[in-house]
């Protein structure tokens, strides 16, 4: 009479999981039907997988990756950002990072940028006022009646602090007594008239892009 070794225990062929086997019949494979569902959908979807890549429905290597690069040109988006860029436009010239023959290309380019300036400030009927006329005389009819009070109460607190606030935007408005976005908007439109520059850190920075609880300075010009 010969002996036969029956596992009284055996792993699940899916979870791994611990799968207790009866003293006759065939051994269970999986702990529960779910394993056992599991483990045929892996079974038919293999077995899809081969006849499909027979058949050539599904390569079996990846098509080749095609990368377009665009690069696309990025300009300043307002006058204080041109402003920058001018500046560093006349550092790199300066210090040599821009070769010198470049030069006459630059002064060609810059004089008809100086022309459109002029017809642009002729066209408003605007006039550049001289410093002693920008400090002492507010050209108050350049701005609308509703942000003219809001001008003239940071204009007064930038002459107490000699010209120059260094504040945040949200500080400025709560010594003004108004909104923030409403001081945002006075400011933008002096920057676009050219009596107001914010600085960060030594650069000119956008007003319409600072942070209300950014530390800037306030130049009044």
């Amino acid at each position: 009479m010969g002996t036969v070794d029956r596992p009284l225990q055996t792993p699940c062929q899916w979870c791994g999981n611990t799968v207790r086997q009866r003293p006759t019949g065939r051994l269970v494979r999986y702990c529960d039907r779910s394993c056992r569902q599991r483990a045929y959908e892996v079974r038919a979807a293999s077995r899809r997988l081969k006849a499909d890549v027979a058949a050539g429905v599904v390569r079996t290597e990846p098509a080749e990756r095609i990368v377009e690069r665009v690069v696309r040109r990025r300009y300043p988006r307002t006058a204080s950002g041109w402003e920058q860029a001018l500046l560093e436009l006349s550092e790199q010239l300066g210090d040599g990072r821009l070769a010198s023959w470049h030069a006459g290309r630059i002064e060609k380019a810059l004089a008809v940028v100086q022309g459109k300036a002029r017809d642009a400030r002729a066209g408003l009927g605007v006039r550049s006022p001289s410093l002693a006329e920008s400090r002492e005389v507010r050209p108050s009819r350049q701005f609308s009646a509703m942000t003219l009070a809001i001008w003239e109460a940071i204009v007064r607190r930038a002459r107490v602090a000699g010209g120059t606030l260094s504040v945040t935007l949200e500080g400025l408005a709560d010594g003004v007594g108004a909104p923030v976005e409403d001081v945002r908007g006075v400011l933008v439109e002096a920057e676009m008239l050219g009596f107001a520059i914010v600085r960060r850190h030594q650069l000119i920075v956008p007003v319409d892009e600072l942070a209300i609880h950014a530390r800037c300075d306030l130049v009044i010009e």
